[in-house]
């Protein structure tokens, strides 16, 4: 695991960057786990040891990005170490909650009970009225660069020097505002996450896991193959 010592402005960008790496490796050998064990007849007891201990290894990763996001909110927003097609479908530094629901239907449509099925569809309507409203925030303070503030900055700089102590003061205003943002929303996503599992048998739980890890894999890898493909276009065309 890289080292948490790491939290210059530099490095933040090294270190999430590695961990991030290092977390797909893990979730790799999850979805082998979880793969074997939904393939046999197994106990409930050991499905319900691979799905807690996947449970915790999300948690791990909420953990590390929220810390990661105190130290540059910005960095975090705009994501590097994703590919181009990986940041393409983010919402506020991350998949939308909905998704786990729409993962749910499609692999276990009519296999679950009819109370079930109440309370996922209580969850998604809870979980979609919080997304509904990080994204008016996210709408909020992105057209707050319109606002008095920013306004009042510009119109000084035709005329006289800005200070920028107060380009900080405001530039850190927003910052704070997206930091709060970004870790709501995580937290959102992990919350949503847990409480769909708890709502799941074992077994089900263990194929949602499954796939959910064979998505991100899958699109992770298919980002990355494309944007070198790309890279290497544009060398050969520089030749």
């Amino acid at each position: 695991m890289a080292s948490t010592s790491r939290s210059s402005s530099t490095s933040d960008d090294v270190y999430f960057g590695d961990f991030f790496k290092e977390w797909l490796v893990t979730l790799q050998s999850d979805l082998e786990q979880l793969n074997f064990l939904s393939s046999q007849v197994h106990l409930e007891v050991e499905l319900e040891n691979i799905v807690g201990r996947v449970v915790s290894h999300y948690q791990h990763y909420y953990e590390t990005k929220s810390r990661a996001t105190r130290e540059n909110v910005l960095l975090l927003l705009s994501s590097p170490w994703l590919s181009t097609y990986e940041r393409s479908l983010l919402w506020i530094s991350g998949f939308r909650p909905g998704v786990s629901f729409r993962l749910v239907e499609t692999l276990l449509g009519g296999e679950l009970s009819s109370d079930q099925v109440q309370k996922i569809k209580r969850l998604k309507a809870e979980t979609s009225a919080q997304e509904k409203a990080l994204s008016n925030e996210m709408a909020r303070i992105q057209e707050s660069v319109a606002g008095p503030s920013w306004m009042e900055i510009c119109n000084r700089m035709d005329t006289q020097v800005v200070c920028n102590g107060d380009v900080d003061q405001v530039i850190g205003k927003i910052k704070g505002e997206l930091t709060d943002l970004a870790i709501n929303a995580d937290n959102l996503r992990a919350t949503t996450g847990r409480k769909l599992i708890n709502i799941l048998s074992p077994v089900h739980a263990t194929k949602v896991l499954a796939a959910t890890a064979r998505l991100q894999l899958r699109v992770n890898a298919w980002g990355v193959m494309k944007d070198a493909d790309r890279m290497a276009r544009m060398a050969s065309s520089s030749v």
